[in-house]
């Protein structure tokens, strides 16, 4: 994977030493492929170290079938645990499930690995029986933690980890990934989305061509001051994900404010003309105000499925001359 080379040889040297630490927590910005490169070191491990095993002491899936990441993992001695769909959290039932997957004997690697991704998404509950797991590891059981924000996790189990700071990849690396990616970018989109995105490959994959479109037509319906029919159907859509929309507004935001402080360099769209005329209108503080309060409104809308054309309209009456 790209940009993991230097944390993989070291993590492989510390395992044939004999020095893995049971307990590793990545971390580091969302959709830079820390849960990926997370299984391709457990299988890499896992792969090379098959036993004799191997045709005995067969490992049942049918004792974790509220493990949804499962058919993923592609390894009998590999258990891996994320937020189930339409669930808020990951619930104490699922981390009690790697009691029952470690006590099993190995399938047919010496090792087992188990993946929580993200610990971020852990309830109280399942975050004190994870730190009960900490606290009691199993031989030959390595457990790895994805996180995207560590402070969200119990003091106590940051403290029983090794942590390794996964670093933002780079517009280089961004560019690789994406350019090897099977959705067949133009050089235009990738560079717009890893202004848009962040560098997230992820991100840039699953919903930067929806936010490029967004952004644009959120941008001329400013510039023409009057809403887009085609941003109006859009975000009426209901089966337009709204969180889409929620992104492109604090995006646009945020670049708003760098204009403000004459830190944006390269412009997208219309946005440098849009931005000089709300620069008549909105100083740095009432940008930074407004960012805290539509952040609040935009989360209140999804969490409630308020009238989304409302906002759009509430939101193009702030930004209207």
């Amino acid at each position: 994977m790209i940009g993991f080379d230097s944390i993989k040889s070291n993590l492989l040297n510390n395992y044939h030493q004999h020095k893995l630490h049971h307990a590793i927590l990545f971390h580091g910005k969302k959709g830079i492929g820390k849960a990926s490169f997370a299984r391709e070191f457990a299988l890499e491990i896992l792969r090379a170290n098959t036993t004799s095993s191997q045709g005995k002491n067969q490992f049942s899936q049918e004792n974790f079938i509220g493990n949804t990441f499962l058919a993923k993992a592609n390894h009998p001695d590999l258990f891996l645990i994320e937020k189930q769909e339409n669930k808020r959290d990951i619930v104490v039932d699922q981390i009690r499930k790697i009691a029952d997957f470690s006590n099993q004997t190995s399938a047919i690697s010496k090792n087992k690995f188990i993946i929580i991704d993200a610990a971020d998404e852990l309830n109280r509950a399942a975050s004190n029986a994870l730190l009960k797991i900490l606290e009691e590891p199993h031989p030959n059981n390595f457990l790895i933690l994805i996180s995207h924000n560590p402070s969200k996790l119990l003091a106590t189990v940051k403290s029983r980890c090794h942590l390794i700071k996964i670093a933002d990849l780079s517009n280089e690396d961004f560019t690789k990934i994406l350019q090897k990616s099977l959705f067949k970018f133009t050089a235009q989109e990738i560079k717009i989305m890893s202004i848009m995105c962040d560098n997230s490959p992820a991100k840039a994959i699953d919903v930067g061509r929806d936010m490029i479109e967004i952004y644009e037509l959120f941008l001329n319906s400013i510039k023409n001051n009057i809403i887009s029919e085609e941003l109006v159907k859009k975000i009426a859509d209901k089966n337009f994900n709204f969180e889409i929309f929620s992104e492109v507004v604090m995006f646009f935001l945020h670049r708003l404010s760098g204009y403000n402080g004459g830190q944006i360099e390269y412009f997208l769209f219309s946005e440098k003309e849009v931005f000089a005329m709300l620069n008549q209108k909105f100083d740095i503080e009432k940008i930074f105000n407004l960012s805290d309060e539509m952040a609040k409104e935009l989360a209140q809308m999804a969490f409630l499925n308020l009238d989304k054309k409302l906002l759009l309209v509430n939101l193009f009456n702030i930004f209207s001359l």
